[in-house]
């Protein structure tokens, strides 16, 4: 809020956006080769052998500092692989004629639309203890789509970030990505079935 009024922070802000696009739209086309902002797959590992060894617990006290040093962990490598999203919707906010309580209001509903569903896979994760795993083509498709949208937030940001006060310009950007995501994914089946096949 105390920078909403500095221009140059909306083109940072932008500016990430683009690159967080280019590196998901990359991960499309070339799956987790070279820069990617996916977990690496030598931390995986760790991070599972830390669940097992949590679920093994006996103590109230170890279960809740081994859970504690868990989110800690997860969420570093995470951090890396999600920050773009919030970072562009906190500046976005800013850019909006608010107030304070408005502004706070709006970042309790993003963080509870953020929490519900990684809350139901966290459930579903546990549940299953990992038994069903995401194809490499599902991930493939939720890097696209993701890219998409980082890209359309990104351009918009950088050119004319004012757009985004209208609500119907941000649903016809969804649209538009969802056209788009649609098109690419249909061109892809047709034309490079070898990137579906891994």
């Amino acid at each position: 809020m105390l920078a909403g009024n500095i221009v140059i922070i909306t083109a940072i802000a932008g500016i990430i956006a683009l690159a967080v696009a280019g590196i998901n739209i990359k991960d499309y086309l070339n799956f987790l080769k070279g820069v990617s902002l996916s977990i690496p797959e030598e931390a995986k590992p760790k991070l599972f052998k830390r669940m097992r060894n949590l679920l093994k617990s006996t103590s109230v006290p170890s279960m809740i500092a081994g859970t504690v040093a868990l989110a800690i962990a997860a969420n570093t490598y995470e951090l890396f692989c999600t920050a773009g999203f919030p970072m562009v919707f906190t500046r976005i906010l800013t850019l909006q004629e608010l107030t304070s309580a408005q502004y706070y209001l709006y970042l309790l509903l993003y963080n509870i639309v953020y929490v519900i569903p990684l809350s139901i896979i966290v459930l579903i994760f546990s549940v299953t203890l990992g038994a069903k795993k995401l194809t490499e083509w599902q991930g493939r498709k939720l890097k696209l789509l993701s890219g998409l949208m980082m890209l359309f937030l990104g351009l918009v940001l950088i050119i004319k970030p004012a757009l985004l006060n209208n609500v119907f310009v941000a649903f016809g950007m969804l649209g538009l990505v969802l056209v788009i995501f649609s098109v690419i994914i249909f061109l892809t089946r047709k034309y490079l079935p070898n990137i579906i096949n891994g």
